[in-house]
């Protein structure tokens, strides 16, 4: 999924959120409101995958009705995190360079 597809779907995901605590009664039209001009705001085209993980990571912060938007994006980043790494140990591994691919897995696990 490229970085337009994937702002489009967090903004979906959070209109949905909107959509159902609206019909639930558990949000008012102001609060919608706000959410919608900060995500507006917040989330730009064409911003790079890292930007929008920085971005939607703070969303919960201002609007706890989105964590669920945010934990969504902290896994699929870690996921992206665990595939280039994976992929860069196995090429390491392969070059026969043990002690640097154990030392990007320590590096990564500090983090």
């Amino acid at each position: 999924m490229d970085t337009e597809t994937y702002r489009k779907h967090i903004e979906k995901d959070i209109l949905d959120i909107i959509e159902k605590l609206i019909l639930a009664r558990k949000m008012n039209a102001t609060r919608a409101k706000e959410i919608a001009q900060y995500i507006l705001d917040s989330l730009k085209p064409h911003m790079d995958l890292e930007s929008v993980y920085n971005v939607v990571k703070h969303f919960d912060e201002h609007f706890p009705e989105l964590i669920s938007v945010v934990l969504e994006v902290e896994s699929d980043h870690e996921e992206q995190i665990k595939k280039i790494v994976g992929d860069r140990v196995a090429v390491l591994i392969r070059q026969n360079k043990i002690t640097e691919a154990n030392d990007l897995l320590e590096q990564t696990l500090k983090k």
